[in-house]
């Protein structure tokens, strides 16, 4: 009798926490004194709750989605005011499917010196809509008379005439949310995909069947209505305690960790109606994609004859062919900024006018390849800023850009020819995110979007003591991603400076007598050799110096623990081969010590050897990258060696006078 009564005790107590509800104006006195939120400290805000509902009801003889939201919201820190910036996104009149905002609703909250509660609501007058594209506008107001310790609430409808615009629900932002909770309730004849991402569990995760009618209007039937009643299924989640989503280093687009879920209409069957079927297949979006008249259908080359006219008679392979075309058309062609996944003009008036967004530009590159004889088709991909692609979702709204696939002797490229930094064997690094689906009659193919090439950078210094101070030649090998980072920071107008600043580090000390670059090929590595010297005065008894000219000193992993994947995006390594030679009456003092840290599996390495020989000293430093990727399992292990790393290349090289005893 006891166990069950406290078996029942505990059950009550469970159902009323995951069973809250939030009436607007009913303001718990612990969150209006809440000073700090325990769960993160450094917070500047945090959401008490943000609530969501979705009902698909039949009204006003069509369908009609009815989303009401409920956040409330408390300010720690001036940081954090903010937040009190509302802009609520909706379709307007001009879209296919508008939408309406009704009921708006937005009142703050604060103890004044004597715990006095005042609030403030919003007016009509204080808000207003912002038109921010054809078809997307936003009523946009601030919450009024925030301050430190204020709490403040909104509330709205948003009504939609289309199932299709069922929303997604997400539970986690930028600042820490203590609970989510989302309830939708579908009909029986709906059928919705539904998928859950992130990284946490829910709190709640239930359904449970309801009961409901509608009238249906017969004008056949003398302007009489019909009762119809039906059954559908309400779902509900909610999650709690969730921490801020932050940006970290090496981190990719917070979308891809945030806890959310998303819905797509699959098909709907009404009483003794035929199924209509939403969900497409990729197959049917890749088959779609070029019967469209803005895509595939502009791919037509007709235009591009006279233009590819003696481009590549003196091509002595197809591999050749491909690479002066892409050159040729990386080379003209101005990138708007703008990605895109469809082109934002006619291919031949983008040509032409010699600028396009990256689909423009990527299809006018298969238009050319086509007409030199070569295998070129499009790829559509999804940007690391616009998250990975969900295989189970099809559809064009989860790629924003339009990439290049050719073939040539039996071997695929993927080209991209956007950026004239890039040379044909590399992607631009925001390209490399999972997989892209190729745009190819009849298939669903999906091709890896990584990169095969190895970048890697080479630097060789050779340092000499002299009477006036410290004179030495550098010679820089960059490959890969390596080269094109180094291209773009290199400003050849102001050459010197630029080295100073990119290369060296250090533009007050080092004084440049020579720079050269040798020819520089895109597709081949960027080599750069340097004389400087350093002016120092040489009347002391010891002498400190770093050796480290290139090579990380500043751990970018701050945090103990950490939540996400680090993503490098691609594999790389740097290696610095370096040798100082001391004049006669200097010795050396102090090294460095010689260290290798390897991570268990090997996937990642630092070393610094270092020795004297004589009046030589020689330094060979390597830091391996093996893997783009390491789970947050790893992050321990990899933290480590970047602690001893950057702790290693803080040690300077000590030499001192000799004196004669």
């Amino acid at each position: 009798m006891y166990r069950l009564l406290l078996t029942s005790l505990f059950l009550l107590y469970v159902t009323n926490l995951y069973s809250q509800t939030f009436k607007f104006g009913d303001i718990p006195q612990e969150h209006l004194e809440m000073e700090v939120y325990d769960k993160d400290s450094t917070a500047s805000a945090v959401i008490l709750f943000s609530n969501g509902e979705t009902d698909l009801t039949y009204r006003n003889e069509e369908f009609m989605l009815t989303i009401k939201r409920h956040v409330r919201i408390k300010i720690l820190t001036d940081e954090g005011l903010d937040e009190g910036d509302i802009s609520i996104r909706f379709r307007n009149k001009n879209s296919s499917s508008p939408e309406e905002i009704n009921n708006i609703k937005a009142t703050s909250y604060f103890l004044d010196e004597n715990g006095k509660l005042n609030k403030e609501n919003i007016g009509r007058r204080d808000r207003f809509t912002e038109e921010l594209s054809e078809y997307a506008s936003a009523v946009k107001f601030t919450m009024p008379n925030l301050r430190k310790g204020s709490v403040f609430e909104y509330s709205y409808e948003l009504v939609s005439n289309n199932p299709l615009n069922f929303p997604d629900w997400v539970f986690q932002g930028d600042i820490p949310v203590m609970w989510s909770e989302y309830t939708a309730k579908i009909p029986e004849w709906f059928s919705f995909l539904t998928v859950s991402r992130g990284f946490h569990r829910y709190a709640v995760n239930e359904q449970k069947t309801y009961n409901d009618y509608f009238s249906l209007r017969s004008i056949y039937m003398g302007d009489t209505s019909e009762r119809i009643e039906f059954k559908g299924t309400e779902y509900r989640y909610a999650m709690k305690d969730l921490p801020a989503i932050k940006s970290e280093p090496y981190m990719k687009t917070s979308l891809d960790y945030l806890s959310h879920i998303r819905y797509k209409l699959a098909s709907i069957q009404m009483p003794n109606s035929m199924v209509d079927n939403y969900m497409t297949s990729w197959r049917g979006l890749v088959n779609g994609m070029l019967e469209n008249g803005d895509y595939g259908r502009r791919l037509n080359g007709r235009w591009v004859g006279r233009e590819v006219a003696g481009l590549v008679d003196d091509a002595d392979s197809d591999l050749h062919k491909m690479v002066k075309v892409y050159n040729h058309v990386s080379s003209v062609m101005d990138w708007n900024e703008n990605y895109g996944l469809w082109p934002n003009k006619k291919l031949e008036d983008v040509y032409e006018e010699g600028t396009g967004n990256g689909a423009a530009i990527n299809l006018v590159l298969v238009d050319f390849l086509r007409a030199v004889g070569l295998e070129a088709h499009p790829v559509m991909i999804s940007t690391r800023s616009h998250g990975e692609v969900i295989r189970t979702f099809p559809g064009s709204i989860q790629f924003n850009h339009t990439i290049v696939y050719a073939e040539v002797d039996g071997i695929y490229h993927l080209l991209d020819a956007k950026d004239d930094y890039l040379p044909y064997n590399l992607l631009h690094p925001e390209d490399l995110n999972g997989e892209g689906l190729l745009v190819y009659p009849n298939e669903e193919l999906w091709v890896p979007i990584d990169n095969k090439s190895t970048s890697s950078e080479v630097c060789r210094v050779n340092v000499q003591i002299t009477d006036s101070g410290i004179k030495g030649s550098l010679k820089l090998t960059n490959k890969g991603y390596f080269a094109y980072n180094r291209r773009q920071q290199i400003d050849y107008e102001e050459l010197e400076k630029s080295v100073k600043q990119e290369i060296l580090g250090a533009p007050d000390s080092y004084m440049i007598d020579s720079v050269s670059i040798s020819k520089d090929v895109l597709d081949e590595s960027f080599d750069l050799e340097v004389d400087f010297r350093i002016d120092k005065n040489m009347h002391v008894d010891v002498l400190y110096i770093n050796p480290m000219v290139i090579g990380g000193r500043e751990n970018p992993f701050k945090k103990e623990d950490r939540s996400f994947p680090v993503d490098y995006n691609y594999p790389f390594s740097e290696n610095l081969v370096y040798s100082m030679t001391l004049p006669e009456g200097w010795v050396v003092d102090e090294l460095p010590q010689s260290v290798v840290h390897r991570l268990p599996d090997n996937t990642a390495e630092f070393r610094r050897l270092i020795q004297a020989n004589g009046n030589t000293i020689m330094m060979n430093y390597i830091f391996r990258i093996k893997k783009y990727r390491f789970m947050p399992g790893e992050y321990d292990e990899l933290k480590k060696m970047y602690d001893q790393m950057t702790a290693m290349l803080d040690a300077n090289i000590v030499l001192k006078k000799q004196t004669n005893e």
